[in-house]
């Protein structure tokens, strides 16, 4: 998936927490307007993938880097700054990465001020354009997070990320918590997002109906290691991986078997030997 206009290059991430490998070999390059996915059940590395990618957790090996900037750029103040300028993430539960005592208003120009040298009354109209380009209005703006609806505060996490005008945006089951409806109306949000201003997606998820939905090419992950890369459509309609098999026939439709669903997952754990 290499491609001379990749604004992120990730080049053999990996990451152990004691004896058991989270991540092993991760590589993709991703370029400037592009929106990659990541897929695979609970304990598959995506997100420990996610937090390497933004600095939240640091690789045993290997090395995440930008255009114009080289590989692993510093570990101070002043180059964390820098990279939360070009990398942002917005999580799947926001309400916990909330301030409880800060309005939505309040915490956008709290970022604005540590990023940027503006006066107050700039502050306040960049929040003010953030906080209409997610659609949420006067009330919510001025709400504290506990008066917010889950999809209300999503648009705010989604605003505080943007509100550094980042190059990527990583975003880690961000409709998982949400209903059909309501995940509707932020993935139709990050599509406008994406088109009018060109930020590459980074979406972790485990929802193959989503990912299809918002990615252009799709890493399928499974025990920590990938085992499947390629444009999104072409890896749904014609996987050549079991895993990925496995994770299409567990979408619940008319004639669905769980039982033989089991029993392929088991025959697949039972083939793969760990570190292979």
């Amino acid at each position: 998936m290499s491609t001379s206009s990749a604004v992120m290059e990730v080049v053999h991430l990996r990451k152990s927490f004691g004896p058991m490998v989270a991540v092993d070999d991760m590589s993709f390059d991703l370029a400037a307007g592009r929106s990659i996915g990541i897929v695979g059940e609970s304990g598959s590395g995506k997100s420990t993938t996610a937090r390497m990618l933004v600095g939240l957790e640091r690789p045993d090996s290997g090395t995440v880097s930008f255009t114009g900037e080289g590989k692993d750029a510093g570990r101070g103040t002043r180059a964390r700054r820098a990279r939360a300028r070009r990398i942002q993430m917005v999580a799947q539960d926001p309400y916990l990465s909330l301030d409880p005592r800060v309005t939505p208003r309040q915490a956008l120009e709290r970022v604005i001020r540590l990023h940027f040298d503006l006066p107050a009354a700039e502050r306040r109209e960049r929040a003010q354009a953030l906080l209409d380009q997610v659609n949420l209005g006067a009330r919510e703006a001025d709400a504290l997070p506990r008066g917010l609806s889950g999809g209300q505060r999503q648009r705010v996490a989604i605003a505080r990320a943007l509100a550094v005008s980042p190059r990527v945006l990583v975003l880690d089951e961000p409709t998982s918590a949400l209903d059909v409806s309501v995940q509707a109306q932020i993935l139709a949000l990050l599509r406008r997002i994406r088109a009018e201003q060109g930020i590459s997606f980074v979406f972790i998820s485990h929802d193959l109906a989503v990912v299809k939905e918002i990615t252009d090419e799709l890493i399928v992950m499974y025990r920590g290691r990938v085992v499947e890369a390629g444009p999104t459509r072409e890896v749904l309609r014609r996987p050549s991986h079991d895993y990925t098999r496995l994770l299409l026939d567990s979408i619940p439709r008319p004639g669905w078997d769980p039982e033989s669903i089991g029993a392929a997952r088991r025959a697949l754990a039972a083939a793969t030997v760990p570190g292979a």
